[in-house]
């Protein structure tokens, strides 16, 4: 587990009362980089949590990229790894930061590892299973919230519960990285 830094992402829309008032279908698209900022990354690295959340998305993003500049200087084969992570959270990343000025870490797609791309066998889109479906058929502890509560946290200003969700989505992250390696399934090769 050495050379893996697993990463979540919370997010949230500019507009939240336009965000309460849409139904889920709705909200899905609300949560891009245009309409939403970041307001917490997780990272999971050594078996060491550090979460990064702050008012100003600016100092989160450079927070968590100067970790992950760390992580590469230590371990230039550090990969990075999350569920679903290719089509959420490394794009929201990167636009996030493309928006604010803030200064990325460079690093190659093939050293991206996402968990549901794997267990999916790259079939995204055809396959069902959010991450806390996954974590409850493993037997984890899953949180009560979903992703679709991150926006009150944020707006209530619940930041110990906001801190508590994102750091047991990145033990099922974990979990779910472990069990992919057990069984061989990280190896999956797209081409």
């Amino acid at each position: 587990m050495e050379n893996y830094f697993i990463i979540d992402i919370e997010t949230c829309p500019f507009d939240i009362t336009l965000y309460e008032s849409l139904d889920e279908k709705e909200r899905i698209k609300l949560l891009n980089p245009i309409d939403s900022r970041i307001v917490a990354i997780g990272v999971r690295y050594r078996n060491e949590t550090k979460i990064f959340m702050d008012n100003n998305e600016v100092k989160i993003l450079n927070d968590f990229w100067n970790e992950f500049k760390s992580a590469k200087q230590e371990n230039k084969n550090c990969q990075i790894v999350g569920f679903n992570i290719n089509h959420f959270d490394m794009p929201f990343l990167v636009s996030r930061s493309f928006i604010n000025n803030v200064e990325i870490v460079p690093f190659l797609l093939k050293n991206v590892i996402d968990i549901r791309e794997k267990i999916n066998v790259y079939r995204y889109g055809k396959s069902k299973g959010k991450l806390c479906d996954f974590g409850r058929l493993l037997g984890l502890k899953v949180s009560e919230t979903d992703g679709s509560h991150v926006a009150g946290f944020w707006k209530e200003n619940k930041l110990k519960e906001l801190r508590g969700y994102l750091e047991n989505d990145l033990m099922i992250t974990e979990e779910m990285f472990k069990r992919a390696n057990e069984t061989n399934i990280i190896n999956i090769g797209r081409w």
